[in-house]
C-alpha cells in the first residue's frame, strides 16, 4: 500500500467515525429530550391526579359530614314522622266518629222525618247512658183554648218543668226536644217490668198529642213507628211501654192507644 493510499483509508476512518459519533450524539439528544418530555408530561399528569384525589377527598369528607348531620337529624325526623302518622290516626279516627255522628243524624232525619225544636228545660245533661227502653206517653194543652197546639203544650210543659225527647203533633210531624243523650224528664216515679226504677236515667221519651177520649190518627201510628225503627236501630231496645206501664195508678196514657198498630 502506498503511503497516499494509506492517507486516504484514514481519512475514510475518520469521517466514518466523526459520521458514527454524530449519528449517536443525536439519537442520544433526542432519546434524552423524548424521556424529559414524557417526565414532564407524567410530571403533569400527576399533579392533575393529586389535584383531583384532593377534590374526591374533600367531597368524600363533605359526605361523610352530611351523614354525620343527617345521622344527628335522623332521630328527630323521625320523632316527627311518628308525631305525624300519630297526627293522622287522630284525624283519620275523628273524621270517622263525625262520619258516623252524621249518618245516624242523617238516619233520624231522612228515615222518621225529625223537626228540631230543643228546649230549655225539663232534661238534664248526660253523655255515654246506656238506652234500652222506650215510653210512649199522651197529652194536650190543657190550658189554652186550642188542645193541639204544639206552642201551647210546650209552655204546658215548661210550667210543670218537664219534657219528652220526642212529641207527635196530629198529622204525624216529629218534634224533637231533647237530645237522645241527655236524660228527659218525662217518666217520673216508674219501674219497667225487670225491677229497675228511675227510667228516666235508661229511657226515650215519646209524646203523641191526643185527648183522653179522643183517638190517635193514622198519621200519628205511621210517625210512631218510623221513629220506632230508628232508635231500634241505635239503640238495644228491651222495652217498648206505655207511660201507665211503668206507673200504673198514677199514670193512664197513652189514652186509647191500639198496641197492635204500633211496630214493636
Amino acid at each position: 500500500m502506498s503511503y497516499n493510499s494509506y492517507i486516504m483509508d484514514k481519512k475514510k476512518i475518520i469521517i466514518i467515525s466523526f459520521i458514527v459519533l454524530f449519528v449517536a450524539v443525536f439519537s442520544g439528544c433526542a432519546f434524552f429530550s423524548e424521556k424529559k418530555t414524557v417526565s414532564i408530561v407524567n410530571s403533569e399528569q400527576g399533579s392533575v391526579n393529586n389535584e383531583q384525589e384532593t377534590v374526591d377527598n374533600s367531597q368524600q369528607a363533605e359526605y361523610s359530614s352530611q351523614q354525620k348531620v343527617d345521622s344527628i337529624q335522623n332521630p328527630a325526623d323521625k320523632e316527627q314522622q311518628a308525631a305525624d302518622s300519630e297526627q293522622d290516626a287522630v284525624n283519620s279516627d275523628q273524621e270517622k266518629e263525625d262520619t258516623e255522628t252524621n249518618d245516624e243524624q242523617s238516619e233520624i232525619k231522612n228515615t222518621a222525618k225529625i223537626i228540631e225544636r230543643f228546649v230549655s228545660w225539663g232534661f238534664e245533661k248526660s253523655s255515654g247512658r246506656k238506652i234500652d227502653t222506650i215510653i210512649v206517653h199522651s197529652s194536650y194543652d190543657a190550658l189554652g183554648s186550642e188542645p193541639f197546639s204544639v206552642s201551647g203544650l210546650l209552655n204546658e210543659y215548661k210550667q210543670y218543668g218537664v219534657a219528652t225527647h220526642y212529641l207527635i203533633d196530629r198529622e204525624g210531624k216529629i218534634y224533637q226536644l231533647v237530645a237522645d243523650k241527655n236524660i228527659a224528664y218525662h217518666a217520673g216515679e216508674s219501674k219497667v217490668p225487670d225491677g229497675r226504677t228511675g227510667v228516666n236515667a235508661f229511657s226515650i221519651g215519646i209524646e203523641m198529642m191526643n185527648t183522653e177520649d179522643g183517638k190517635f190518627t193514622s198519621e200519628q201510628y205511621s210517625a210512631l213507628n218510623s221513629l220506632i225503627v230508628t232508635l231500634k236501630n241505635r239503640y238495644s231496645i228491651k222495652y217498648i211501654l206505655g207511660h201507665k206501664d211503668i206507673a200504673p195508678g198514677r199514670k193512664t196514657d197513652p189514652w186509647n192507644i191500639n198496641w197492635t198498630n204500633v211496630q214493636k
